[in-house]
């Protein structure tokens, strides 16, 4: 028996204090042997520990109210339960911000159950952290003890006193959002085709190639070449479009502007956006629906006793709650009660579509786009995850109970899956999803890779012994705080390091970086796209949040990856030979050092399915029937 664990949350830790006991690190691994690492736990034990969130949050959802499941609380009407759509059972780590929090309080239950300390200590001033580890240690029937850590800096901004309003007023508040979309109502209405010869894609318009859609052609980097392919094999496709502001599309204007060229140039498909059928009408039923929800949510009061996974004494419920209020009465659920009308009018219009195609990634609108698309009539409905299967993105996977059909309020799930290679064909196969829902298909985003020079690699090698430093390419987070990281990662390794080191910085698109902000920091910056740039370095230093460094390793880089235990490791290669995952400046330089030395043979057909004719696109779509 230990007498006490102490858990450090920040680098102020417990100073000088002494300290009687183990102390395990919150939000960083371990940087020495006799070091103890929560994340580092978390890892070691993630098959274990993911499954047990997943079964969580499957349970919370048959959890029984006044002899209702919360699932069937939630009722919609025609079996579809509003649940499906909540925070709590899309598990995006983008979206539910404490997911990690809740991941790290499981791992840190099976550390007290093994170590069986009489107290633990734990060093943080966030509250709902405190509240959860408290509950957990009074459960277990030890001490708890807190020692306050340095809050962080309190910025007052208009989003600081939006965060501290009630949910519904924070949901009533998100309407505001409708103003800059309301004029795409506006937008002419398509002529849909119809007949066996077309096929539905619902995407988002976003990430699309600037100079083909300002001449009229439709393409977008998500789908590359398949809407074409099918043209040129007879087939039209119809298009609604989530409309996305960037700053490629800043304002409703432009995006009808290249809309309407579009529609003009019928070879690229009909297109419109979902907000063209906004309307008074959907509005006025959006907000009865929504106080239907504010009723329930009342009813459900009792809800945060249900926050307690099965078998286990951890208590959720301070880390999920906001998620909870956001989804049932708050601004996500406006949101998705709108997903829901819209989609409603926009397919009860659609022609009858055979097939239809979207891109998966598990979120609440596409569930809408499923009840719509089954509630009027249309055939074949198929998911794309169009970039990798992440181990860590939640979203991705559920609870194998949700498959069953013999559940009631099931979740909707698309006809198949369209998996890009075997890397995702596995993930899903490993988690128990079956097989005869999943369909193999070319990796339209990652075609570029098999262009590329079979020798790439080869040359990169026999280059590099005339080099004791490779060519660095930084590809940064789209979050600046991680970049910034990143970046100072490098400056330290430099410092460390007695020879000059080439570094050039890509910027994530919604990142910006100004190279004169660092003046003790030599480097370039670039913004052309991946493919054109990547045989110009040999070593890819990259956010773990990136699947850019996939791009990297395939194209012949080395490449490294940048975690430090504050966050999941995003990173699709996660678990991958040959690829260093660096935790400070001294892995970095390490990792430059041995950089030739480090290269393995990866084949890019271990990761994804190549094809430049699609035919595993056209079995899929075409021939199938």
């Amino acid at each position: 028996m230990y007498k006490s664990l102490f858990i450090q949350t920040s680098e102020q830790g417990f100073g000088s204090e002494q300290v009687n006991g183990e102390v395990w690190y919150w939000n960083r691994y371990k940087t020495q042997a006799n070091e103890n690492s929560i994340p580092e736990y978390l890892e070691d034990n993630a098959d274990r520990l993911r499954l047990k969130y997943l079964s969580f949050i499957y349970d919370l959802s048959e959890r029984s109210f006044n002899g209702k499941s919360i699932k069937e609380h939630l009722d919609l009407g025609e079996g579809f339960s509003f649940w499906w759509m909540t925070f709590l059972a899309e598990k995006s780590p983008f979206k539910s911000p404490r997911l990690y929090d809740c991941l790290r309080v499981l791992a840190l239950e099976e550390i007290i159950n093994k170590k069986k300390p009489i107290a633990v200590t734990l060093e943080s001033s966030d509250k709902q952290l405190i509240d959860s580890i408290r509950k957990l240690c009074q459960n277990l029937r030890i001490n708890f003890f807190r020692k306050k850590s340095k809050p962080k800096k309190f910025n007052v901004s208009l989003r600081t006193f939006y965060d501290i309003l009630p949910s519904p007023i924070q949901g009533l508040i998100s309407l505001r959002h409708l103003l800059k979309k309301w004029p795409l109502r506006n937008l002419k209405s398509p002529n849909w085709f119809s007949g066996d010869k077309s096929i539905f894609f619902c995407s988002y318009f976003f990430n699309l190639d600037n100079q083909s859609c300002e001449e009229g052609n439709f393409y977008s980097r998500q789908w590359e070449k398949l809407p074409n392919h099918l043209y040129e094999k007879g087939i039209k496709s119809n298009w609604i479009h989530h409309l996305l502001f960037s700053s490629v599309i800043p304002n409703a204007k432009k995006g009808m502007r290249w809309v309407g060229k579009f529609n003009e140039n019928t070879n690229t498909g009909m297109h419109v956006f979902l907000e063209k059928y906004l309307s008074w009408k959907i509005v006025i039923e959006v907000l009865k629906n929504w106080f239907k929800l504010l009723f329930i949510s009342w009813k459900l009061n009792d809800i945060p006793s249900a926050f307690f996974p099965n078998q286990s004494q951890v208590w959720l419920w301070p880390l999920l709650k906001s998620d909870w209020r956001t989804s049932i009465n708050g601004s996500a659920a406006m949101n998705n009660l709108l997903w829901i009308e819209l989609f409603d009018r926009a397919l009860s219009e659609l022609p009858h579509q055979k097939i239809g195609v979207y891109l998966w990634e598990n979120q609440g609108w596409e569930m809408a786009l499923l009840r719509a698309w089954r509630r009027y009539g249309h055939g074949r409905i198929i998911g794309v995850p169009h970039a990798t299967v992440v181990y860590w993105h939640l979203n991705n996977f559920d609870d194998l109970r949700t498959l069953s059909s013999e559940v009631k309020f099931k979740k909707l799930l698309p006809d198949q899956l369209a998996v890009n290679g075997p890397q995702a064909f596995d993930a899903f196969r490993k988690i128990g999803y079956p097989e005869k829902y999943l369909s193999q298909v070319e990796a339209l985003r990652f075609q570029y890779l098999d262009d590329l020079p079979v020798d790439q690699n080869e040359n990169k090698i026999e280059s590099s012994h005339a080099v004791s430093f490779p060519k660095v390419l930084i590809l940064g987070d789209f979050t600046l705080s991680r970049t910034l990281k990143m970046l100072r990662c490098f400056a330290d390794a430099i410092e460390l390091n007695q020879d000059s080191i080439s570094m050039t910085l890509k910027p994530h698109p919604v990142c910006e970086i100004i190279s004169e902000d660092f003046p003790n920091l030599e480097f370039d910056i670039i913004k052309e796209p991946l493919p054109e740039i990547i045989h110009r370095f040999d070593f890819a230093f990259v956010s773990n949040t990136s699947s850019a460094g996939l791009d990297a390793l395939l194209g012949g880089l080395t490449v490294a990856i940048y975690v430090d235990g504050a966050d999941f490791n995003h990173s699709p290669l996660r678990g991958v030979k040959g690829v260093d995952f660096v935790r400070n400046s001294s892995d970095l330089l390490n990792s430059m050092k041995t950089w030739s030395k480090s290269k393995k043979s990866v084949s890019k057909e271990d990761f994804f399915w190549f094809d430049q004719d699609l035919s595993r696109w056209d079995r899929l779509l075409i021939k199938a029937d």
